[in-house]
This record gives structure tokens, sequence and C-alpha cells, in this order.
């Protein structure tokens, strides 16, 4: 197999594609489904809705593994009812390069239940394998 890069309009680029995710009750520190990009990517928003009410509303943040260098992006606060739902548009902050890796992680809330979704897109000429 090769690499290769393409017109900037090839359906590689232009197709959006979601990553689905949960994230459990407790603090920011456990275990959350974690991503890895396969090209130059980039992660357009991100949508979080409440499965479980919480006490409080809570902060959601994106993570960015790139090498050995962890960057944080918080983006927003995250309502506590179930009925709501939160988007949030990282916008140029959220650039990943091939290899990364990247999750979103909630605040300390115990009893909050996340369901989330990312849209994510490959970088305009980046090197996909063919």
């Amino acid at each position: 197999m090769a690499t290769k890069n393409m017109a900037y309009d090839h359906p590689t680029y232009t197709t959006v594609r979601s990553k689905d995710f949960a994230i459990a009750a407790g603090s920011g520190a456990q275990q959350v489904p974690k991503f890895l990009a396969f090209s130059n990517e980039i992660v357009k928003s991100v949508t979080l809705k409440p499965q479980t009410a919480s006490t409080s509303a809570d902060i959601a943040s994106l993570i960015q593994i790139s090498g050995t260098t962890t960057t944080t992006y918080a983006l927003g606060t995250t309502g506590s009812a179930a009925t709501v739902f939160s988007n949030y548009l990282p916008g140029s902050a959220a650039n990943l390069i091939q290899g990364d890796t990247y999750y979103v992680v909630k605040g300390t809330d115990a009893t909050l239940t996340l369901a989330g979704t990312m849209e994510v897109v490959t970088a305009p000429l980046a090197n996909v394998t063919a």
C-alpha cells in the first residue's frame, strides 16, 4: 500500500464522518473512548447529550495527544438536564495530525452520563492510504 493525496474536492476530503461515544458517570478521570487520527483530520463539532441528569452543569473538554504533547481545549458547559444537548465548534484549534490521539472528557460531576458524537473530516490534501 502507498500513500497519496488527491484534489482538494475529492470525496475523501469532503465527506464528514461521525465518531460516536459514551462517557460514564464519575469524575473526568474515568476511561473514555479514544480515537486515532489515520490522517490529518479536523474535528468540526462535538455534540453531547446527557443520558442521566446530573446534580449540576459540567465542563466538557477535547483532549489531543500529539507525540509527547497533550493539549486540552475547553469546549464549554454541558447542561444538567437529560432533555438538552450541547453542540460545540472547536474551530481551528482541533486540527489533528496523523497519529494523534483525541477524545472528550467531562468534568467532575459524579452522576452525569453523556452520549456524544464528533464530526470529523480529513484535511484537504492530506495523505491517505491508497
